[in-house]
């Protein structure tokens, strides 16, 4: 193969890497923002339970302690539906990573590769060289 090929085959690792890694950090972002809305909703869903016992001790009216706990109820359930919604993002997260990963190997070994086909070439080039100044060499001795 010649050397264009190769040049362009390693420009298409090194897309495919950087896309894969964006994509990842991407993924990872989305699924902290939607863990850290999460988390806020389960404050809030505390929050308002212990503002609900604290009313709920004071003696105040049935139908705000009704209201209370339905809000709190409410937060837990949005909370609670979250959840696979988080579960899949973490899964995503986990594949793209790993996708990254592999992308990034697959890179370095090609790279690795390569390092090693331009040493082969410089040691043959070295090699002839040496070969053709050993012929000079001899070709001198003989005509002397």
């Amino acid at each position: 193969m010649s050397g264009r090929v190769f040049q362009v085959l390693q420009q298409m690792l090194k897309m495919r890497k950087d896309r894969s890694v964006a994509k990842s950090k991407m993924v990872k972002a989305e699924l902290d923002r939607v863990s850290s809305f999460n988390a806020q909703i389960e404050s809030y869903a505390n929050e308002y339970e212990s503002q609900w016992m604290n009313t709920a001790q004071k003696g105040d009216t049935v139908l705000h302690l009704q209201t209370q706990a339905s809000f709190g109820q409410k937060l837990r359930a949005t909370a609670a539906s979250q959840v696979p919604e988080i579960q899949n993002l973490q899964a995503q997260t986990k594949e793209a990573m790993t996708k990254a990963q592999q992308d990034a190997e697959r890179l370095k070994t090609f790279e690795s590769y390569m390092a090693n086909r331009q040493r082969l070439k410089q040691k043959a080039l070295d090699q002839q060289d040496e070969k053709t100044l050993e012929d000079v060499l001899q070709a001198r001795h003989r005509s002397s």
